[in-house]
């Protein structure tokens, strides 16, 4: 089932992005992780292709990732959104390869990214940012594509209303809908939410969500990739450091009162990030009540 359709047909979608394990021996908790996910029915879930997890930038590194939506989409009976970024497919023969593949497995949903760029990596792209490959992927066959939005704007960016411009190229490129990156703060998603609709974006935007639930994790996101963390949420996590269940709890609450704030002023799903762990995305999920609010009107 493609994406676009489900979104289209007013259901809001509720779904998991999962990580390639990085050695053999993370294969089981991951796989542990899908099966306890996928009981909650999700709409369809991803497995990232990053640089961190692929030993080298060719295609059997790259087929490896998507042998595992091949696992995701058969044996667990799942749909699956496969990565595709332009820092990784660097040139026309491999995105060619990749989508025969992509077609091979079954996947009639992508989500086309820039990704991270590499500095030592700087040899010529043919597909300089994520705009250029979304028409690649629309003419290399039948599938619905997806794209990256920035609720506190792309590092890169100069200003928000330069990233709304861009995510306006990249849906009018053929994009038929955009999962955000991970935010802590719903009122970045409204503005930029509301600076997008001002831009005349009328696809759906889903917002990308992640139970925080150590202080480890809320120093990861902001050292690493700039994400602010409320002072409500970094205090609470601060208060329970001490105690991981009563940390775990706070951060849980705190997840599901952005999900349900999310949900009743009108976003079309929610997509979790769960960094391959089930526990924290089980309990939201099961407290937001996606039975209940799959339709928007």
């Amino acid at each position: 089932m493609k994406i676009g359709s489900l979104l289209a047909s007013g259901r809001r979608t509720f779904s998991f992005e999962f990580y390639p394990p990085k050695k053999e021996e993370d294969i089981p908790a991951l796989k542990s992780a899908i099966a306890e996910l996928r009981g909650l029915g999700p709409d369809f879930v991803s497995i990232t292709l990053s640089q961190k997890y692929l030993p080298d930038w060719n295609f059997a590194s790259i087929s490896n990732t998507l042998a595992l939506s091949g696992v995701l989409k058969h044996e667990f009976s799942l749909e699956v959104m496969a990565h595709l970024t332009t820092s990784i497919i660097r040139d026309r023969r491999t995105l060619a390869e990749t989508l025969k593949l992509v077609k091979i497995l079954g996947l009639e949903n992508v989500l086309a990214l820039r990704g991270d760029l590499d500095p030592e990596r700087v040899e010529e792209r043919a597909f300089a940012y994520a705009s250029d490959l979304v028409p690649a992927v629309k003419s290399g066959g039948d599938f619905c594509v997806g794209v990256a939005a920035y609720p506190e704007k792309h590092p890169e960016a100069p200003s928000l209303a330069e990233d709304v411009r861009r995510l306006k190229q990249k849906l009018d490129a053929g994009g038929e809908f955009a999962i955000t990156q991970v935010f802590f703060d719903n009122s970045a998603f409204f503005r930029f939410r509301d600076a997008a609709a001002a831009a005349g974006i009328g696809a759906p935007v889903i917002p990308g969500l992640m139970p925080l639930t150590s202080l480890r994790q809320r120093d990861n996101f902001v050292s690493g990739q700039g994400i602010a963390v409320p002072p409500a949420l970094s205090a609470g996590l601060e208060k329970y450091a001490g105690d991981k269940e009563a940390l775990f709890s706070f951060g849980l609450d705190y997840a599901s009162a952005q999900a349900e704030e999310l949900l009743a002023a009108g976003a079309p799903g929610l997509h979790f990030y769960t960094f391959n762990r089930s526990r924290a995305t089980r309990e939201v999920f099961r407290r937001v009540g996606p039975s209940g609010v799959r339709r928007l009107v």
